[in-house]
């Protein structure tokens, strides 16, 4: 078999859990002297800059949405259906089961939002972004930038996991990502939006709390963050 289809290789985490520097977000970065236009903007800043000053270690994470295999675990391929129908609390659980020796979970709205910082950098470095435009992308209007109702062929259903690549990373809408508060409230929280809804309404940085994790979340799936 392929290295890169065994679990826990290091083949494997290149593949389908790149790392996500975020050590490498700094007070300095051009895209934190962003002035926010809306409330989106603001917390996303707020909580960049909360993010920053507790300080902040690289990760691993999935660079697509997770599906099921035969067996109903959870698996890391191209091509699938997303596996969406699953309570918060069923993705703690299997997220932590899924690579233990690399310390697998679901990850944290503090990682969220690292990674969301490092986004808008690699839209602004990389796609030559205004700083503007790219706050604008995560915080207003993301669909562009993944599967929503009013994105370029909208399949208005669910795309198969491996879709819409963004540099690294792939599926950032189509499905929304549960992650696990880290705030003293605990819980969960559902971040971005998914295919039936319009990209505006529900852009990447958008954070709903998750009222009971026992419940259903029909159109979201777990976030996969391990150790390095």
């Amino acid at each position: 078999m392929n290295r890169a289809e065994i679990k826990g290789t290091p083949e494997y985490l290149e593949k389908y859990f790149p790392i996500v520097r975020a050590s490498e977000l700094s007070f300095n970065d051009e895209f934190l002297n962003h002035r926010p236009i809306n409330s989106t903007q603001r917390r996303l800043k707020r909580a960049l800059i909360t993010a920053i000053g507790s300080g902040l270690s690289d990760f691993r994470a999935q660079r697509m949405d997770a599906c099921l295999d035969e067996d109903g675990n959870i698996c890391f391929k191209a091509g699938m259906k997303p596996a969406v129908g699953k309570t918060a609390n069923w993705w703690k659980e299997t997220a932590e089961k899924f690579m233990p020796e690399k310390r697998s979970r679901i990850g944290t709205t503090k990682e969220r939002v690292a990674f969301i910082g490092l986004l808008i950098k690699y839209l602004i470095e990389e796609k030559s972004y205004t700083v503007s435009d790219a706050w604008k992308a995560v915080c207003d209007q993301s669909r562009n930038l993944g599967h929503y109702w009013d994105s370029e062929d909208s399949k208005h259903e669910l795309e198969l996991t491996g879709s819409r690549a963004l540099g690294k990373w792939c599926d950032l809408a189509n499905t929304k990502k549960i992650t696990i508060n880290d705030d003293s409230t605990g819980g969960f929280s559902e971040f971005g939006g998914y295919y039936g809804i319009i990209g505006y309404l529900y852009p990447i940085a958008e954070r709903v709390r998750i009222c009971y994790p026992n419940s259903i979340c029909k159109y979201a799936t777990g976030w996969v963050v391990s150790n390095i």
